[in-house]
């Protein structure tokens, strides 16, 4: 089988950090690296993508790459909090009261002149307050006239107007860097004078599926699809330039034209130790790509590395098993941290639930078993086969992440969840 370099001998070298280790086949045959030691490897390929400036409505669900400053005061101007009468406190300290309506101020009205000692004006909410007016008199708390009004409460100041800036002054921190905006953020944003932003751009992620099972139809691809449909929730553009088959020339071509459109590459099958296992034939040799056994079940054999696009881009490429379940899980375990990663989103904290029975563990290796909620923060893990069965694993409400040890995890012991809804 042939085996051809991905990239030009003159490549510049990876930047410090990011080169994965290079292992002999006896190192590949005799060595388990642990699940932590191949996501680091990976996220060591992998950074924030360079900011870009988008318009704010566009911006949804990508991460700001800086605070975004109030453009303007929030809100803008004095205004009523609600359907009343605009007075003076010191008009109104005692009660009942009768005050002249000096007239009546609705939201988008001109700012107003001030308020003459001893008058109402009828206001209604969102309106500007005119100056010298202090609180706005409910008009449940009145008898609702037109000429003059009987104010039938004692009012404190400052009661019903919102000020100028009191929700933000411009200048201040409306959204801080690093976070994934929503449409809540969206809202404040324009609220707040500003029209674009700098944000980190969403990932595009390459799917190359690979076999001859699929190129001829007789295995359905659900692999891109699971992939796909994983990567979006997370604020990737995917694309399919797969399926390819066990063809070692045609997969370097088809990964150096997806890489030319991605910021990271995910390819399916062709990783383990068979005859026709065609990503490990075509790409283990070359210096920047790492190819061996991970502590895991399912999902032992992994790979990763880097390919150079044009004009110098290192493109991630992250090579998983082919068996559904297998590369479904290497997905959320290797692939999920890097999409966040390039996304500019933060590591976070891993999802834990309490186990409603006992479940058996690995001497050595990470196990991924399919389970359901029970109750609140409690889940039980789902009888069958745990490593090829798509039902199962369709069924499943997690995937329970349970550690090598030497004997079962309790009832009650926690242990990290991937959500799967």
């Amino acid at each position: 089988m042939s085996r051809s370099s991905a990239t030009s001998s003159s490549r510049p070298p990876p930047p410090s950090g990011s080169r994965p280790a290079r292992c002999s086949p006896a190192t590949r045959a005799d060595r388990l690296d642990s699940v932590e030691a191949h996501r680091d490897r990976i996220l060591g390929l992998t950074a924030p993508l360079p900011a870009v400036t988008v318009p704010v409505a566009d911006a949804v669900g990508l991460v700001t790459a800086a605070d975004v400053v109030a453009a303007v005061d929030l809100p803008a101007f004095d205004h009523a909090a609600m359907d009343g009468y605009a007075v003076r406190a010191a008009d109104v300290a005692t009660e009942p009261v009768v005050l002249p309506v000096a007239g009546v101020v609705a939201a988008g009205d001109a700012e107003q002149p001030a308020l003459d000692a001893g008058t109402a004006r009828r206001i209604m909410t969102g309106a500007p307050a005119p100056a010298g007016a202090d609180v706005v008199v409910p008009f449940e708390w009145t008898d609702r006239g037109v000429e003059q009004v009987r104010i039938d409460r004692r009012v404190a100041s400052a009661q019903n107007i919102r000020r100028a800036g009191e929700d933000l002054v411009a200048g201040a921190v409306a959204v801080p860097a690093g976070t994934r905006l929503a449409p809540q953020h969206l809202a404040l944003l324009v609220a707040v004078g500003v029209e674009s932003a700098a944000v980190h751009p969403a990932p595009r992620v390459a799917v190359l599926a690979t076999g001859e099972e699929l190129t001829s139809g007789q295995v359905p691809d659900s692999n891109t699809v699971a992939i796909a449909a994983a990567a979006a929730p997370l604020g990737s553009v995917v694309r399919s330039f797969g399926p390819v088959p066990d063809d070692p020339a045609r997969l370097v071509a088809r990964l150096a034209e997806a890489a030319e459109s991605a910021d990271l590459v995910v390819t399916t099958g062709g990783v383990s130790a068979g005859d026709h296992d065609v990503v490990k034939a075509a790409l283990r040799d070359r210096d920047a790509f790492w190819f061996g056994s991970v502590a895991v079940k399912p999902g032992r054999p992994q790979g990763c590395g880097v390919v150079t696009a044009s004009g110098g881009r290192r493109v991630p490429v992250v090579c998983l098993p082919g068996t559904p379940v297998a590369a479904y899980s290497s997905f959320r375990l290797f692939v999920e941290p890097a999409l966040r990663s390039l996304g500019g989103v933060a590591r976070r904290a891993s999802a834990r639930a309490a186990l409603d029975a006992p479940v058996a563990v690995s001497s050595d290796r990470t196990v991924l078993l399919p389970a359901r909620y029970v109750g609140p923060g409690r889940v039980a893990q789902l009888p069958g086969h745990v490593g090829h069965s798509q039902r199962l694993l369709a069924s499943a409400d997690v995937l329970l992440v349970v550690p090598p040890g030497a004997a079962a995890l309790p009832a009650g012991s926690e242990v990290e969840i991937l959500p799967l809804g």
